[in-house]
């Protein structure tokens, strides 16, 4: 391995930007904080393409270590990075994309008063990614990991005078926290079991152990992966804790193209494969590929209904998100990071572009009041359908090869079921990513009536170049991304299965559900509408849009279940420990046993000197009677 005493530059950039402009930002013209808040994730992007073409170049890994950072009896944890093909694809990703949208950011948040401290945030949270996918051991990587939780909770939160947003904030924080307590006990038990916490130290371990005959800590393994995937399931918004993402739309539209394309969300997706020979050894990936593609499933079933532009993108990402675990749980992993950074393309795209939208429309964000915009909106409205062609997978965009790959490797590994639940999942993508460019782009605009509706409709104008630059950008890689060839240059998990004639049937499949999709969007919202407002009526219509448009009810089983027990817990704790032992028994009971005591003595103490001579007299009699009676 080669040593590059400048990799901890990557991490600590972003972070050098954080403590500037949270520390003197403020005092700092805008122009500063921008060029702060740009400049340092820029360079750090370059500094990471320096460092990914000595590993293309055939350097099996770059690394650097600061020293011990944890040594404690037989547990030692250095602080150290490693820079290898898997985390130089992942910080390529980070970097890049993150600068993106830090640029498009200047122009998003120019009138915001907390301008220099959203920079700072953004700039923290670019920093604990980059520390997340750069540690060379599951200590450090959960460092980062609950750096980019604490983000999270900071960014969403970042309109914080609206209780909304403060709600929204906490949602995500507390949620992330159950699965963190399951990936903290997943780490312990890896320490437990192979005395390591490096990756290459784990990974080795694990496979030795399944290669043993009989199979030696064939048990741990599986709890190892089981907990560690809680902590996936948590950051990637995977069932059962997928709940927290949707609600993440609080925050300013950078940070939702932030956490949901290029950062937080990956997370999980980043530790399956890193410690990919784990769960290849542990038999757990079955369980892995059947919640990705369930989740797949429910949130595209959800995205139809949603009627908030950001919304339809958030149920969208976990979905995604639900086709790269369904990839890493057939053994693909390398076609899982493959469509986590086409999807980093195309999902910062239309997160930056339904940004754009919102901009143009005064924070617009209901898509009922919108249409019509392509006339308006040219500029935005081509980039935008770069990014839907992409997101529906339509034939040779950078969505068309990872999501077929996905499927393709799943088909050859035998997984049947799932791969024909994963292309209908597909072909819904399709529909309502189409149903979103149709109620925004197309038809009538319906931003209101009245008098003044004209002239709110001339007020609609495009974005700065601050926005439209990388817009730009990302449109481009949204389209020809799907030519980068990530999964052979990984070279994790399995090979692409099957022959050439296989991966041409594969690919007429997937462009034809692309096209059924795309097609019966434009068909219902665009030339026939009718239709579907015909369906909508039959009673199968509503009971269908019902469960849609409320998530199939999950928030509400999880509030029947969870929280309203949870809270009444609390409640009854809080009169039954706080209130009636504490402050009343403790704390008042004493003071009460004190007072009654005091009285009690108050009427003794008297001052009296013919007083005391009679209580003097009384207890010596009361002394020789007990002297009397013992003797007897």
């Amino acid at each position: 391995m080669l040593v590059d005493r400048t990799l901890p530059l990557l991490p600590l950039l972003p972070f050098l930007g954080f403590l500037l402009n949270g520390l003197v930002g403020k005092r700092l013209p805008r122009a500063a904080v921008s060029v702060i808040g740009c400049g340092l994730p820029a360079i750090a992007f370059g500094l990471a393409f320096l460092a990914f073409g000595r590993v293309a170049g055939g350097a099996e890994a770059v690394e650097a270590t600061l020293g011990d950072w944890i040594r404690v009896g037989d547990l030692r944890v250095r602080f150290g990075f490693a820079f290898d093909r898997l985390s130089g694809v992942m910080v390529l990703v980070v970097t890049g994309v993150g600068t993106l949208i830090h640029v498009y950011a200047t122009g998003y948040m120019r009138e915001d008063p907390g301008y220099a401290r959203f920079f700072a945030y953004l700039n923290l949270f670019l920093g604990a990614m980059l520390v997340l996918v750069l540690a060379d051991n599951l200590v450090l990587l959960f460092l980062g990991w609950e750096g980019v939780g604490l983000c999270s909770y900071l960014l969403i939160g970042f309109w914080y005078k609206d209780l909304a947003n403060a709600n929204a904030a906490i949602k995500a924080f507390v949620v992330n926290r159950i699965g963190d307590f399951g990936f903290l006990l997943g780490i312990f038990l890896v320490f437990v079991t192979f005395g390591a916490l490096d990756f290459e130290g784990v990974n080795r371990a694990a496979t030795a152990a399944a290669e043993t005959q009989p199979p030696v800590h064939g048990a741990a393994l599986f709890w190892i992966a089981l907990l560690l995937f809680v902590g996936a399931t948590g950051k990637s918004a995977q069932i059962p804790l997928f709940v927290w993402l949707p609600d993440a739309m609080a925050g300013p539209t950078p940070v939702s193209a932030l956490i949901h394309a290029a950062t937080m969300v990956t997370s999980g997706v980043y530790l399956l494969a890193r410690l990919a020979p784990l769960y290849m050894a542990s038999g757990f990936l079955p369980v892995v590929a059947v919640v990705g593609v369930l989740t797949a499933l429910l949130a595209a079933l959800i995205a139809p209904s949603q009627t908030d532009i950001k919304k339809v993108l958030a149920y969208s990402t976990i979905s995604q998100l639900g086709y790269m675990f369904f990839a890493a749980g057939v053994g693909a992993f390398g076609v899982a990071v493959f469509h986590l950074v086409t999807h980093a393309f195309f999902k910062a795209l239309l997160f930056l572009g339904a940004g754009a939208v919102i901009h143009s429309l005064h924070h617009e964000q209901d898509m009922r009041r919108m249409g019509g915009l392509w006339r308006k909106l040219p500029r935005t409205g081509i980039v935008f359908l770069a990014g839907a062609l992409a997101l529906a997978g339509f034939p040779f965009t950078s969505g068309f090869f990872s999501k077929d790959a996905i499927l393709h490797e799943a088909f050859g590994q035998g997984w049947f079921v799932l791969v024909l639940i994963a292309y209908v999942t597909a072909i819904i993508t399709a529909f309502y990513t189409f149903r979103q460019f149709a109620l925004v782009f197309l038809g009538e605009h319906r931003g209101g009536d009245g008098a003044h509706a004209g002239e709110r409709e001339a007020e609609i104008h495009e974005s700065p170049v601050s926005m439209m630059v990388p817009l730009y950008v990302l449109a481009a890689l949204a389209l020809l991304g799907g030519f980068l060839a990530v999964p052979e240059f990984l070279d994790l998990g399995v090979s692409p299965v099957g022959h050439e004639g296989a991966v041409l049937v594969g690919w007429l499949l997937g462009g034809l559900g692309s096209v059924a999709g795309i097609a019966v969007a434009l068909e219902l919202f665009v030339r026939r509408p009718e239709i579907r407002l015909r369906a909508l009526a039959t009673a199968a219509g509503q009971t269908l849009s019902r469960l849609s448009a409320n998530a199939f009810y999950v928030d509400a089983l999880y509030d029947r279940l969870v929280v309203k027990p949870f809270s009444f817990a609390c409640q009854a704790l809080f009169w039954l420990v706080d209130r009636l032992l504490i402050d009343w028994i403790l704390v008042e009971g004493a003071g009460l046993l004190a007072r009654v005591l005091g009285l009690g003595l108050r009427a003794v103490q008297t001052g009296r000197i013919d007083a005391y001579a009679l209580y003097f007299v009384l207890g010596v009699l009361g002394l020789l009677t007990m002297i009397l009676l013992s003797a007897s």
